[in-house]
């Protein structure tokens, strides 16, 4: 398992499921996919694919960033998966669901506001869009999610800031309970301990009796700390630059 070197992407199409992560791999920070990249996904899915979408993003957002664009059957994982629904023809169906409590989330809130103020990290945004409770998962979008998209991507290109800021979090929040996470462009992600993106990808995979050696992932941050990493202990990966990328391999290996 582990990232699969190039001179092996010509065993890669004969995978049967995909899945990928969505900022930065199949779209850019909080955009709806692409006109072309909805159309190859949809003729993957058409021609007997299985493709599953797993995000620290919520499920309201996948619907707009994803499923709007797609006509064919697929899988939303949402908050790294711990937030399953299946979509076809525009029709949703929630399988499963993972909050945390309300004394978890006041726990992680109060490590996250004390980041805030303590390196004096100032939305573009607006406080709601900074720091944001999607159920299951809390996560710190640094500048705010729906800051540019542009001054996003210049912010912390090689995740060094925040994996500062995560060294700083773990003061606050027992590791034994926690995992902290870089996602996206400027984000921090908690979850509970053990519930990151391998975990949420194992658990759509045994609720429909998926094989592990059926998938190949995409990700754009399969490094220690990325959010993408741990999956790729225990399948196939292709490691992407940009949802460019992630197209161009689709196009050329499936």
């Amino acid at each position: 398992m582990g990232i699969v070197p190039p001179g092996d992407w010509k065993n890669i199409s004969k995978k049967t499921i995909i899945v990928a992560d969505v900022d930065e791999t199949i779209c850019e920070s909080c955009q709806e996919i692409s006109p072309e990249m909805a159309q190859k996904i949809n003729s993957l899915i058409k021609a007997g694919y299985q493709f599953a979408f797993i995000s620290g993003t919520p499920i309201k957002e996948l619907k707009r960033m994803i499923s709007g664009k797609l006509t064919e059957k697929h899988h939303l994982l949402g908050n790294n998966g711990t937030n399953y629904v299946a979509c076809s023809k525009q029709e949703f169906s929630e399988i499963y669901n993972y909050p945390f409590t309300s004394e978890e989330k006041q726990e992680i809130m109060a490590a996250f506001e004390k980041l805030i103020k303590t390196e004096n990290l100032i939305s573009l945004t607006t406080a709601e869009d900074q720091l944001q409770d999607r159920g299951s998962q809390i996560t710190l979008s640094i500048l705010g999610r729906n800051a540019p998209t542009a001054l996003k991507a210049q912010y912390d290109p090689n995740g060094k800031i925040r994996t500062r800021f995560i060294e700083c979090l773990q003061k606050y929040l027992r590791p034994e309970n926690y995992d902290l996470k870089i996602g996206g462009t400027t984000s921090i992600d908690v979850t509970r301990r053990g519930h990151d993106k391998a975990w949420g990808m194992k658990q759509f995979l045994v609720h429909n009796n998926f094989s592990l050696s059926e998938v190949v992932f995409f990700g754009d941050k399969i490094y220690p700390y990325g959010n993408d990493y741990e999956v790729s202990k225990y399948v196939d990966c292709m490691a992407v630059k940009n949802p460019q990328d992630t197209l161009e391999k689709l196009k050329k290996y499936f």
